[in-house]
C-alpha cells in the first residue's frame, strides 16, 4: 500500500521583460522532488491569470501553493505584486541565494527553463522568508532617487555638449542659450525632486533618525543615503553585510583552474549598478576627508598604483557602513574599536 502524500506545492519562476518562464513541482513524504511540468507565459495581466490556471491544473486546488522568484531589476514586481493581492506565498530572493544553491546542484547549463526549475527546487527544499511588497513610502523614494539619477545623467550629457561649444570655433550664440536654459530648468526640477525627498522622510520620524545616522559618514548625504535605503528597500532581505555587497556588485570573482588557468581577481559587476553610481562621488569624498577611509584608500593605491582599485575599496566599505548604520540606528563612531574594547561590548548585531 503506497502511504506516499505531498506536503509542498511549489511554482519557480525565471522573469524577463517580455517573458516568464513557471516550473511546478512537489515535495512528497519522502522528502522526493518532482518537477511535473514547465511553460512559458507572457509577463502582463493575461500572463498572470495564465498563470494561476496553469498551476490549478496540477493537484487539488485547495493545497497551498507559494511562488519562488529571484530579485533582479523591475521586471518581477507586477507578477510579485498579482500574487500578493491574490493572497499567495511569494518568496523573493537575493540573486546571490539563487547562485550558491545552484551551484550546490552542480547543474552546468543554463536556460531559462533551468533557472525555473532550480527555483522550484529551492522553494521546495528550503524555508525561505514569505516577501512582503515595498512600502509605498519606500517605493516612492526609489522612484525619486531614480527620476532624480536620470536628470544628473541628461544635465552631464548638455554639460559636455556646451564645453564643446564653448570651446569650438564661432559657436552660434543660440545654440549655447538653449543648452544653457536647458540646464537651468533640469537644475530646477533636480532641486524640487530633492525637497520632495526630504520632506518624505521628516514626515516619518523613525526612517528621519535612521537617515541622520548614515549621514554622519562623511561624504554621504540625504540623497546618496535614500538612493542606497530605496534601491535596497531599506535592506528588508538582507542578513549579512556579504549578500549587500554582493547584491551591489562589489563581490569579487575569481577564475583558476588547474596551474593553466589563474586570471586575476575582479569585481563582478553582476548588481545593482544604482548603488555603484550613488557611491561614486561619496568615495571620493570619504577618502578625502573621513581618516580610517583615507589610509585604506592610500595603501590600496600605493599597493596597486590604481585610483580606481582605491575608489572601488572604500564605495564598498562605504556601502557596508551605511548598512551597518541603517540597521543598528547608530551614528558613525570612528573610535568604535577601541571605545569597543574599552567598554567590552559586543558589537552590534546586523538586525533591524
Amino acid at each position: 500500500m503506497n502511504n506516499t502524500f505531498t506536503i509542498r506545492k511549489t511554482v519557480g519562476i525565471d522573469i524577463s521583460k517580455d517573458t516568464f518562464v513557471s516550473s511546478v513541482g512537489y515535495l512528497d513524504s519522502t522528502q522526493e522532488i518532482r518537477i511535473v511540468s514547465t511553460k512559458t507565459f507572457p509577463n502582463q495581466p493575461n500572463g498572470f491569470e495564465q498563470l494561476l490556471s496553469w498551476t490549478n491544473s496540477f493537484g487539488e486546488q485547495s493545497m497551498p501553493v507559494s511562488f519562488v522568484m529571484e530579485a533582479t531589476g523591475v521586471y518581477y514586481e507586477p507578477l510579485a505584486y498579482f500574487l500578493f493581492q491574490k493572497q499567495f506565498n511569494i518568496h523573493v530572493i537575493l540573486p546571490n541565494v539563487y547562485k550558491t544553491f545552484a551551484q550546490s546542484l552542480n547543474i552546468k547549463s543554463k536556460t531559462d527553463k533551468i533557472d525555473a526549475q532550480i527555483l522550484c527546487r529551492l522553494g521546495l527544499e528550503r524555508k525561505l522568508k514569505v516577501w512582503n511588497p515595498i512600502s509605498p513610502q519606500m517605493r516612492l523614494l526609489r522612484q525619486l532617487s531614480r527620476e532624480m539619477q536620470a536628470l544628473k545623467d541628461q544635465r552631464t550629457v548638455l554639460k559636455n555638449e556646451l564645453h564643446a561649444y564653448q570651446y569650438s570655433f564661432s559657436p552660434s550664440p543660440k545654440s549655447v542659450e538653449r543648452i544653457e536654459k536647458h540646464i537651468d530648468f533640469l537644475n530646477q526640477q533636480l532641486t524640487m525632486i530633492e525637497v520632495e525627498i526630504k520632506e518624505i522622510v521628516n514626515q516619518d520620524s523613525v526612517l528621519k533618525e535612521r537617515i541622520d545616522n548614515v549621514c554622519t559618514l562623511k561624504g554621504v548625504a540625504i540623497i546618496t543615503a535614500i538612493s542606497i535605503i530605496s534601491e535596497t528597500n531599506g535592506f528588508a532581505l538582507f542578513h549579512s553585510k556579504a549578500q549587500v555587497v554582493s547584491y551591489a556588485g562589489y563581490d569579487v570573482t575569481k577564475r583558476e583552474s588547474g596551474s593553466s588557468v589563474k586570471a586575476k581577481e575582479r569585481m563582478s559587476k553582476k548588481g545593482n549598478k544604482r548603488i555603484r553610481k550613488s557611491l561614486y562621488f561619496p568615495s571620493i569624498t570619504a577618502s578625502r576627508y573621513e581618516p580610517d577611509l583615507k589610509k585604506k584608500y592610500e595603501a590600496i593605491t600605493e599597493r596597486t598604483g590604481i585610483k580606481m582599485k582605491g575608489n572601488v575599496a572604500i564605495q564598498r566599505k562605504l556601502l557596508v557602513l551605511i548598512y551597518t548604520l541603517f540597521k543598528t540606528n547608530q551614528p558613525y563612531d570612528t573610535d568604535y574599536k577601541k571605545n569597543r574594547q574599552d567598554n567590552s561590548m559586543p558589537a552590534p548585531a546586523y538586525t533591524a
